[in-house]
């Protein structure tokens, strides 16, 4: 009876690691995130970094895993980032990140976005430490705006989704010349 019971546990111990979630700096982030339209399952998390201090980290939920930052970025399928703020941060810095972001992600289509654009950073406020942004893409539904689990907004657009996402994933320069994040929501 002991050695069956020895057993049990090494089996429960053994599945319960295999299921761990993915530990970076400092925190541990769930290795799926229910969609409402199925579960996505962690692709790969990073550190956003400024000046040595750790400022966020992202997260990148998908479907499949992928590293192809185009397909990921074109792809009308579920799919989700994360941010879980390291620090406090005030809403005229971040809004400053994120004009040049949408500048960078946009590109050409920045005037034709304005809008949404404009939209999105009217939804942005300060972070708390520990606080969670969520940005859960549906097809046909669009792009919902979360802070700590509660759904603030939408934006409808499905090529506002492709621009926010490029913030991040897009390969190339970045504007924010942290290379480390990106490579790691893409699992590299």
């Amino acid at each position: 009876m002991l050695k069956k019971l020895r057993i049990v546990t090494l089996i429960l111990l053994l599945t319960a690691t295999s299921a761990t979630a993915l530990d970076i700096g400092g925190l541990t982030i769930p290795d799926t995130l229910d969609s409402g339209q199925g579960e996505l399952i962690l692709n790969g998390s990073g550190i956003r970094k400024k000046w040595g201090f750790k400022v966020y980290v992202g997260s990148l939920y998908l479907k499949a895993k992928s590293s192809d930052s185009q397909k990921i970025i074109g792809a009308d399928e579920p799919m989700a980032i994360t941010m879980t703020w390291k620090r406090n941060g005030p809403k005229e810095k971040i809004l400053e990140v994120w004009e040049g972001g949408f500048k960078y992600a946009a590109g050409a289509d920045f005037d034709a976005m304005k809008a949404d654009i404009d939209k999105f950073k009217a939804l942005t406020t300060d972070a708390k430490k520990n606080d969670v942004w969520t940005y859960v893409y549906l097809p046909g539904d669009g792009l919902s705006v979360s802070i700590n689990d509660k759904v603030i907004d939408k934006i409808t657009n499905p090529k506002f989704k492709n621009i926010l996402f490029a913030v991040w994933l897009l390969e190339g320069d970045t504007f924010t010349g942290d290379e480390d994040l990106r490579a790691g929501m893409l699992g590299k």
